[in-house]
């Protein structure tokens, strides 16, 4: 196995050892700040918007989203929750007042601790990754290209499939012919080192 998989593996362990699933107030749940620096600076929802239109979608519904996945947070010391994980469902809540109703409890599994920031990193890069790679969601070639050289790429690393944390996500695809055949997309439309 992969060395960095495994530490990473271990690290997850611990973290989720003691996790909780509690129903917390919309009203105290914000975004951790790495999460929302990526929120301001990539515009997630609209490189993996469906073709139905969210305005059709009831409070009722996206709550339900809520359910089926919930979010993955930490407690400050203030009781104040940060999101690591379900961006795209807290973004859909707000963006549907929900928090304005007066039962707004939302299911949250809540960590014991906030998780150093490359555990962070890779929650988030995992949060994100996963509608556009694993849950067989219709994608265009250049999302793919966008997306993925937004997160994994830097001037010091310039290869996704070299990025540690591409690694430790998907450690056994390792070059754009195995992306490729894994999503069953063509290597010609996709521009990844």
């Amino acid at each position: 196995m992969n060395h960095q998989v495994e530490i990473v593996r271990r690290e997850f362990e611990k973290l989720l050892a003691d996790v909780q699933l509690e129903r917390v107030d919309l009203k105290l749940i914000t975004l951790d700040k790495d999460v929302e620096e990526f929120a301001k600076s990539f515009n997630l929802i609209s490189s993996l918007k469906p073709c139905s239109d969210d305005s059709f979608e009831s409070p009722a519904t996206i709550l339900l989203d809520a359910y089926q996945s919930p979010f993955l947070v930490y407690k400050t010391e203030a009781g104040h929750y940060r999101v690591l994980s379900g961006l795209l469902t807290f973004q859909k809540l707000c963006k549907a007042k929900y928090a304005k109703n007066v039962d707004s409890t939302v299911p949250c599994l809540i960590l014991s601790r906030r998780p150093k920031a490359q555990l962070r990193r890779l929650i988030l890069m995992n949060d994100v990754v996963r509608p556009l790679l694993k849950e067989f969601v219709g994608i265009s070639a250049d999302t793919i290209n966008h997306t993925l050289s937004y997160l994994f790429t830097s001037v010091d690393q310039p290869s996704v499939f070299l990025s540690p944390q591409w690694q430790s996500l998907f450690p056994l695809v390792k070059s754009k012919t195995e992306l490729c055949k894994w999503l069953h997309i063509s290597t010609k439309s996709v521009k990844l080192k």
